[in-house]
């Protein structure tokens, strides 16, 4: 699993990042030279991706977003490599989750936000269980944010958007598990 210091290129590309998709900022996220074609780290791409693009439309001057990214990070941890096979959880799913949760300031007795953030994430595992075949970090985290999306806009009135264009895979021959032109991302 990627330390936080090994992921310091996110915060920082979260940070300086201005613009209302998050898929779009999960594409340049994965496409950095930094990031690995498989593992945990996606995990926290997919939840600093949401939580990203929506502080900065909730709080219009983005203050507050480097600490919300730390406790996104520091709640991230927690969650290994293999979730999906080991926990039968999606670990991008689970970010999405944090993401959420974070950004509503949940807490384990509150109840606004409680339910809403459940919802989310099992729609996510179940989109991301109709895809098929185990293991694609790429396509789970893309499944992962733009069904989260949604979600995201109706629980605190924002306008995130998702880019019409979908993106093409660069590292399905990386994966002896692609499912190749039955992915929707399979270039």
């Amino acid at each position: 699993m990627a330390t936080t210091e090994d992921k310091v290129w996110i915060h920082e590309t979260c940070l300086a990042w201005r613009g209302e998709d998050p898929a779009a900022l999960l594409e340049a996220l994965m496409s950095d030279e930094r990031c690995a074609a498989f593992g945990p780290v996606h995990h926290f791409l997919v939840g600093a991706s949401l939580l990203a693009c929506a502080w900065q439309t909730a709080h219009h001057d983005g203050a507050g977003l480097s600490e919300a990214l730390a406790e996104l990070d520091s709640r991230a941890a927690c969650v290994p490599g293999a979730t999906c096979a080991k926990w039968g959880v999606c670990g991008a799913a689970a970010l999405c989750g944090m993401a959420f949760a974070v950004l509503a300031g949940n807490a384990p007795l509150r109840r606004e936000g409680w339910s809403e953030g459940q919802l989310m994430v099992s729609e996510i595992l179940g989109a991301i269980a109709r895809a098929g075949s185990p293991r694609c970090c790429k396509r789970d985290s893309r499944i992962a944010v733009r069904t989260a999306v949604p979600w995201f806009n109706d629980n605190f009135g924002l306008r995130l958007k998702v880019g019409e264009q979908v993106p093409g895979c660069a590292v399905a021959s990386l994966n002896k598990a692609c499912l190749g032109s039955e992915c929707p991302y399979h270039a």
